[in-house]
């Protein structure tokens, strides 16, 4: 058998070294030169490695230095201290932020993504989407406004249907969904840290565009109505809850289809999209991007999880989220959140970098430990790589939902 080629860090016994990527590039990068002069590096091919060998010691210090400036940047010191006058709602980010990735490093977090990613990559929100839609069919854009602002979006999508018939509205979603998106640094990290199962309300194909970059046929989709599709262990599984958008024709848009799909009125939890979101609510720490939390049909489902439950004990599940300006406001929105059993991570308003900037933190994180969500060693040869999940998620969804509707047909 041919043996591994020894490397630099197996010589010297430098294994910790490749952990820190990031610190390194920044290190040699021009920012870092304020470093390198003052520890007699710059000018050397390396400074990064250089600086390692020659002062392992003042190595670590500068690297702790430099881990907790980027924590505390990335997630909003500056910016929560002086909004909010003092440290209270950047200390809980600070630990809000660790327990999720501690979720992450055990295998138990699956991200939700909801359109504000997918807005990143060039698409339309919803809101805006339902706007050039009643443009489309010719609906007065002032009752079109009026709709919108008071959150009816599915009567938008009924009276559409209603006027110019279905056929105009799925020709709509094919015009604007179907391009190929722009992958954007976030969904590229997304694409780094999960790499077993994605769960997404979007229609585009932004998600499946960022793993397929790797590899072909790297993904497979997963449509929310077929919740017992046997997933395949060598690929991603993206859950598309409402369609995809290579077959509009099949995907939830209209009020009746979400009535038919979630429950008229109320939430009927033997369907199979509430079935799979009660899974995955209860088996898994959900991390929401991009998503509103708001009261649309997934959060009922959740909210009717939740209080299901009662006292039992979930999975933590997380929300990056623009913090409110007001610290009432934020307060409310904390306690709404953590009511679903949602924690929130928060960031300033409107500056969506930081969404970028906190995954990419996290994946920094998992990587000074030594650890990566991935199947192959990706850090310094270590055998240390995040468990993978899917292996038995499938039979125990299957149990899972069996049971479920078992009891359901006998109640």
């Amino acid at each position: 058998m041919e043996a591994n080629a020894e490397t630099w860090c197996d010589r010297d016994k430098h294994k910790l070294f490749e952990y820190y990527v990031d610190f390194n590039e920044w290190l040699d990068s021009d920012e870092g030169a304020t470093i390198r002069e003052a520890y007699k590096v710059d000018g050397i091919s390396v400074p990064s490695k250089a600086f390692y060998a020659g002062d392992t010691e003042a190595y670590d210090q500068a690297f702790k230095e430099y881990r907790k400036e980027r924590r505390h940047e990335v997630l909003n010191e500056r910016y929560l201290c002086e909004q909010f006058t003092d440290s209270h709602w950047f200390d809980r980010n600070i630990q809000r932020f660790d327990q999720l990735i501690e979720r992450i490093e055990a295998g138990d977090v699956v991200p939700f993504i909801g359109a504000g990613l997918s807005k990143a990559g060039g698409f339309p929100t919803w809101k805006e989407h339902l706007r050039t839609q009643g443009r489309t069919a010719g609906i007065d854009p002032s009752h079109t406004e009026k709709l919108l602002a008071n959150g009816q979006y599915e009567s938008v999508i009924a009276e559409i249907e209603a006027s110019r018939g279905r056929d105009v509205f799925t020709q709509e979603i094919r015009d604007v969904f179907s391009r190929t998106g722009e992958i954007t640094n976030t969904t590229l990290l997304i694409t780094e840290l999960f790499t077993d199962t994605v769960i997404t309300t979007n229609y585009d194909r932004l998600i499946e565009q960022a793993f397929d970059t790797g590899a072909k046929n790297a993904v497979q989709v997963i449509n929310g109505m077929h919740a017992l599709a046997v997933p395949q262990t060598d690929r991603v599984s993206v859950i598309k809850l409402h369609g995809d958008i290579k077959q509009p024709a099949n995907c939830i848009l209209s009020k009746s289809q979400y009535n038919a799909a979630y429950g008229n009125a109320v939430i009927d939890m033997s369907l199979p999209i509430p079935k799979l979101l009660e899974y995955y609510y209860k088996n898994s720490s959900l991390l929401f991007l991009g998503c509103g939390l708001n009261n649309d049909r997934t959060v009922q489902v959740f909210r009717a999880i939740k209080q299901k439950v009662g006292d039992i004990v979930i999975p933590q599940h997380f929300a990056i989220e623009q913090a409110p300006e007001t610290e009432q406001e934020l307060i409310n929105r904390n306690a709404y959140l953590l009511g679903l059993g949602v924690t929130g991570i928060w960031f300033q308003k409107g500056q969506f970098e930081y969404v970028e900037g906190m995954l990419r933190l996290a994946r920094n994180e998992l990587r000074y430990k030594g650890k990566f969500p991935d199947n192959t060693n990706k850090v310094a040869g270590q055998a240390t790589n995040i468990r993978p999940r899917k292996s038995s998620v499938f039979e125990a969804l299957k149990r899972f939902l069996f049971l479920k509707w078992s009891r359901d047909e006998s109640s």
